[in-house]
């Protein structure tokens, strides 16, 4: 039976995989196009761009709020992730969602996840490096969403670069129908990209973190002249005064690994990696 919405502006929560594949089938056959954005909460701008694009793509718009607990590779970070549903929802009414769902992991991973991946070179380093696991937690709950949702198109913003590598990955890999849409990183007016870490900063904090920003513009300025490996180990060192940083790369765009020389590359991208207190902050760039 298809579900309707009682007014224009309410969105209907569904948390049964097994409903929402079925309502979603029903409206399929009406030739509705579906546009499906995945979250694990705690919402910002970034991700209602993302609703937005997909309102303007699609017919009916999808989010999904999961908590994916193979994506932590440490138990804490799980512990402390921000818990936002109430306010998420009232964002994504707003904005004009007309489908949240919020699968329990009992459900969603009723099956046993496969796990065992073979990336390639797009998960060597940076994350893969940091985060031991964390892509083939995603990997997994992608396989999971599309093979439920079988959405026309899935938005993805550009701030997790490699994690949206791993995503087009998936859809190649297992066969989707669905169009993998990559989104432009929506950044505050400091530069700071936003984030759903970003609740965890203090006042003082925020406005240190916009230095990550700073430094990969201030690579942008230098392409052509300070060899990549260079020029990231500087940048590295400069932010360590206010930073723990893990990683500061320049890589290819397509292989995501570090390039020697700019001649290496059409579209050179950096990659950085640090703590901010206990604020782990990632972003990306294109240095062309």
């Amino acid at each position: 039976m298809l579900l309707l919405k009682p007014d224009l502006q309410s969105m209907i929560e569904i948390s049964s995989p097994l409903k929402i594949k079925s309502h979603l089938a029903d409206l399929k056959k009406e030739g509705k196009k579906v546009g499906f954005v995945p979250t694990m909460g705690a919402l910002h701008q970034g991700h209602l761009a993302l609703i937005k694009r997909a309102k303007s793509e699609n017919d009916i718009v999808v989010c999904s709020i999961f908590v994916n607990p193979l994506q932590f590779n440490r138990k804490e970070d799980l512990e402390k992730y921000p818990n936002r549903l109430k306010e998420d929802s009232e964002m994504l009414n707003k904005v004009g969602c007309d489908l949240l769902f919020t699968p329990q992991k009992e459900e969603l991973y009723a099956e046993q996840p496969k796990t065992d991946f073979n990336f390639g070179s797009i998960a060597v380093g940076m994350e893969a490096e940091y985060r031991p696991g964390h892509f083939e937690g995603v990997a997994a709950v992608i396989e999971r969403f599309l093979s439920i949702l079988s959405p026309d198109k899935a938005y993805f913003g550009e701030k997790d670069f490699q994690q949206l590598a791993i995503v087009r990955w998936v859809k190649e890999q297992f066969n989707f129908d669905t169009e993998v849409v990559g989104c432009q990183t929506v950044r505050d007016e400091n530069g700071l990209a936003m984030s759903s870490r970003n609740y965890l900063l203090e006042e003082s904090q925020y406005l240190i973190a916009s230095e990550i920003y700073k430094l990969m513009k201030y690579c942008q300025t230098k392409v052509g002249e300070t060899a990549p490996q260079v020029l990231a180990k500087e940048c590295f060192e400069k932010l360590k005064p206010n930073f723990k940083p893990e990683y500061f790369e320049i890589v290819d765009g397509l292989t995501l690994q570090p390039i020697k020389s700019w001649e290496e590359s059409n579209q050179p991208r950096v990659f950085v990696a640090a703590y901010l207190g206990s604020v782990r902050l990632i972003d990306n760039l294109s240095l062309v």
